[in-house]
């Protein structure tokens, strides 16, 4: 018997924009022989433009490489036109791998009397035969404060009577918008950017003030084009205050005293989430993991909460 081989891909189209059709699969021209590609809907007789997460499945493939290999190119392709149109979409890089175990798929199969995979969220390529059905495992966790926690928590507040300025203001408000993101990536942003909008670099003192204002004058008074200059120059009046990584270990160092994060020392835990920033803002590879962002959100979290609200309130909780 000739095997054959699938690949399938799952993204998550974005809840406030979808693809208008009311065909459930559409077809997608490919003209390698024997191999077809469509889009198609989560269920059989749901519409496209309805459907909350979508698949695009390759099919007729001699080997699994040949498979992964167009898996790859098509996704590629995918998400260009997808971005071309303004749809957004969820390919699983930063969702949760959420899987059955071997066993959970074995007792799965005897269930539905057919073999089962899981549902992955992404690209998985597999044999064609015998059809697969497909499993997805999630669950939604909701986490619990005491009581108790809380209104010795408010009870403190309203005795300070705390007056805010903006820069904790915007903070605060950076810190709420984060619990509302489901993905990790876009929460540990705002939650950085919740630090960073309180940070007020200082400006720098003694010789390396003096060291960028000469730096300065050399390059307004050097051969470069103006439109180069003013770039430069530009460019270095940052240099004549700290820099946010410096400013944000020292607030780190004066709220948070000798307070450890993930096994780190106030200051050198903000270093760690200001690099893991920078690699996913700019792009600075190694990208970041899925899991190595969800662990640095989840305590960034309570980082946050600690430099807004310790040396205000204390340890109330």
């Amino acid at each position: 018997m000739v095997v054959s081989y699938t690949f399938r891909i799952r993204f998550t189209r974005s809840p406030t924009d979808t693809i208008e059709t009311e065909l459930p699969v559409w077809t997608v021209p490919i003209t390698e022989p024997g191999v077809s590609v469509y889009l198609r809907a989560r269920k059989d007789d749901q519409p496209i433009k309805d459907s909350d997460y979508l698949l695009l499945v390759g099919e007729g493939y001699c080997s699994e490489a040949e498979a992964q290999r167009a898996g790859n190119d098509l996704q590629q392709a995918l998400m260009l036109a997808l971005v071309r149109v303004r749809v957004g979409a969820d390919f699983g890089a930063c969702a949760a791998k959420s899987v059955f175990t071997n066993h959970g798929l074995a007792w799965a199969a005897q269930q539905v009397g057919q073999r089962v995979l899981n549902n992955i969220h992404g690209l998985m390529v597999f044999s064609s035969e015998p059809p697969p059905k497909f499993v997805l495992s999630s669950m939604d966790l909701t986490r619990s404060v005491r009581v108790e926690s809380f209104q010795r928590a408010f009870e403190s507040a309203i005795a300070l009577r705390p007056v805010l300025n903006d820069r904790e203001k915007l903070s605060l408000l950076l810190f709420n918008s984060s619990f509302f993101q489901r993905a990790p990536d876009s929460r540990f942003l705002l939650l950085i950017m919740a630090v960073e909008a309180l940070l007020d670099p200082a400006p720098r003192v003694g010789e390396a003030r003096a060291h960028v204002d000469s730096l300065i004058e050399q390059t307004r008074s050097s051969s470069l084009s103006e439109d180069e200059k003013n770039s430069l120059i530009g460019s270095l009046r940052w240099l004549k205050n700290e820099s946010i990584s410096r400013t944000g270990r020292r607030l780190a160092a004066e709220r948070l005293g000798g307070k450890s994060y993930d096994s780190k020392l106030a200051p050198d835990f903000f270093t760690h989430c200001y690099h893991l920033r920078s690699k996913l803002v700019h792009g600075n590879p190694p990208i970041p993991t899925f899991e190595e962002i969800g662990a640095a959100a989840a305590n960034l979290e309570v980082f946050v909460s600690d430099i807004l609200t310790c040396h205000l309130l204390g340890d109330v909780t």
